[in-house]
């Protein structure tokens, strides 16, 4: 389902008004994620099942961070980046293709945009990484 935006985008010229849905469902993957990273820290941290308010206050923050760490990595490597991406790579191969056969200059930005997801997503998630790892997950200690 984080993929779904990718697969709008390939598709954007021959069904248009399905890319908006193919963002609403990637970024809904996105906050269910993030829904779940937060739930299983809070759980993780409650092992001990200590009424001390410190440490329930403690497993609330780590529950927050888990959430928004989450989130803000599943939208950019999974939504904002793969479908800046995509896009230019569809538009690209449109501009190219329209001055071919009309069948090819029709169908290729799909099929090039198809292909292209499988090989842009590990250099994306590690890009994603290394962009976290030296910004934002500095100021709350995660890396």
């Amino acid at each position: 389902l984080g993929y779904a935006n990718e697969v709008g985008e390939s598709f954007r010229y021959q069904y248009p008004r399905f890319v908006v849905p193919s963002y609403v469902i990637a970024f809904g993957y996105c906050c269910c994620d993030a829904a779940s990273s937060g739930y299983r820290e809070f759980n993780n941290s409650n092992v001990e099942k200590d009424i001390n308010s410190i440490m329930i206050n403690d497993s609330k923050k780590e529950a927050a961070i888990a959430a928004v760490d989450t989130l803000l990595w599943q939208s950019l490597a999974s939504v904002a980046i793969p479908g800046g991406t995509i896009n230019v790579i569809v538009r690209a191969t449109r501009f190219v293709a329209s001055k071919s056969i009309p069948s090819i200059a029709k169908n290729s930005p799909t099929v090039a945009g198809l292909i292209s997801i499988p090989i842009i997503i590990h250099p994306i998630d590690q890009f994603t990484d290394y962009l976290m790892d030296n910004t934002i997950r500095q100021y709350y200690g995660r890396r």
